[in-house]
């Protein structure tokens, strides 16, 4: 077996790591055996973030002097029709995710006099596009930017990998962001961090606009010296799949839905029982995870994702970033609120932010207090505004959102610019053209044709 991945030319090192998860695969899923030993978490190990303290004022300069704030950067746009790096894609006020991230940076470095470093972690889909927008938007400000690991994808039936000769790059795969531990350490990155006096690692999704700099989180990292923490918000249905927190022997653990057993796949995905998602935004000590990782690699929890790629079936191994929770005694859960996980997967989460329902301040996302209901509305689009050409042809200013409490668009409809949409909207037109013109209001309106 070993001997036809060692033809893919892989590093002794980084192929060791993929043929760890291929072992893991053919041992079979890892489910939790003992179903009632898992508890809900204790308070102590699961914080509001309403219990944090201030940083004093006169603390603050050198805390954040301690701090690297790093983006997962590896993803493409493909959800929303785009081949290219996720984070370049334009969000709001000509500026993409990249740009507002770098814009939020500056402003502290401005604000309080100190730098904090951004880490971002691309892939081999993003690296060279993300170095090029580097160049014209980094500014003063200090960059790590690093290409995490590349695996070979196997066919699902003989598991063998896939030619690169007949797939090109698509023979290969980043193996999710729980790679960055062994990147981020055998590239040398966390040692040359921890020679500038840096601690503390704010990590999260780049496509995630509500995870921004928190200097409450960073104190308490600081102060109680907790090696590892993950923020958590409370669930809702659309959330039901997501990873969550569990006590066992005293100690705080992820769950994710992979290691449920399928009797209890229902009481998983309830709300009843387990409250609160993973966020995916982490803190993390470094002279913690320096001195676990010296012990060796994480072990982490292991994803099997299945595709297809031209047509065959295949198989690629990935971890997840959040699953190095389980490796550290101490670790803790942070409860916060909604707004800090804001992600934008769709164009129709692309069609919310670049709505007057937000607004932007130094590259932070806000909620324009001119909109009375608490809850953002519900928007569902289908073919063809999934596809974010189509989206942006179609749509080329966004309505007036403030009143609007669902919308549902879908087939061959145009909007114009300076239409209002109040109430529930429904809209699909699967034959004829059907255009909004400008100055136009919709409430309570539905169009079927």
């Amino acid at each position: 077996m070993n001997s036809k991945f060692s033809k893919t030319g892989l590093p002794e090192n980084i192929l060791k790591g993929y043929l760890h998860l291929l072992d893991k695969f053919n041992q079979g899923p890892s489910k939790i055996k003992d179903w009632n030993s898992i508890q809900n978490p204790d308070p102590k190990n699961l914080v509001d973030h309403e219990s944090l303290e201030d940083l004093p004022e006169s603390a603050l300069q050198g805390a954040l002097g301690k701090l690297v704030v790093g983006k997962l950067n590896g993803g493409l746009g493909t959800s929303m029709g785009c081949s290219g790096p996720k984070s370049l894609i334009e969000v709001k006020e000509g500026k993409s995710f990249l740009g507002l991230i770098l814009e939020q940076l500056e402003s502290f470095q401005k604000h309080y006099g100190v730098s904090v470093p951004l880490l971002l972690m691309n892939s081999f889909y993003t690296q060279e596009e993300t170095q090029q927008a580097l160049g014209q938007l980094s500014g003063n400000l200090q960059v790590h930017s690093f290409q995490q690991n590349k695996y070979p994808r196997i066919e699902e039936d003989s598991l063998d990998p896939l030619e690169e000769s007949k797939f090109g790059r698509e023979a290969w795969y980043p193996p999710g962001h729980g790679d960055f531990y062994r990147c981020f350490y055998d590239q040398g990155l966390l040692d040359d961090l921890l020679a500038q006096g840096k601690e503390i690692l704010f990590m999260s999704n780049a496509d995630n606009l509500g995870a921004t700099l928190d200097e409450r989180i960073l104190h308490y990292m600081l102060d109680q010296d907790v090696p590892f923490l993950m923020e958590m918000t409370a669930k809702t249905l659309a959330d039901v799949k997501g990873g969550t927190l569990y006590d066992r022997d005293g100690r705080l653990r992820l769950l994710e839905v992979a290691q449920v057993p399928e009797e209890h796949l229902d009481e998983f995905c309830s709300l009843d029982r387990f409250k609160t998602f993973n966020t995916n935004n982490i803190w993390i000590h470094l002279k913690h995870l320096k001195k676990r990782l010296q012990d060796g690699p994480l072990d982490l929890e292991l994803i099997v994702n299945r595709k297809n790629v031209q047509g065959t079936k295949v198989i690629q191994f990935e971890t997840a970033i959040g699953s190095a929770l389980d490796h550290f005694q101490g670790a803790k859960g942070l409860m916060v609120g909604r707004e800090r996980f804001r992600p934008v997967k769709k164009t129709s989460d692309l069609f919310l932010i670049q709505s007057n329902l937000f607004t932007l301040d130094r590259g932070t996302l806000m909620r324009n207090p001119d909109r009375t209901r608490s809850e953002l509305p519900v928007v569902t689009f289908d073919k063809p505004f999934t596809d974010i050409e189509e989206y942006e042809t179609r749509i080329p200013a966004i309505p007036n959102l403030l009143e609007l409490e669902s919308l549902d668009l879908r087939g061959n409809v145009t909007i114009e610019p300076d239409v209002v949409l109040k109430g529930k909207v429904a809209i699909a037109s699967n034959d004829k053209p059907f255009n909004i013109s400008k100055g136009t209001v919709l409430e309570n309106h539905s169009h079927k044709g």
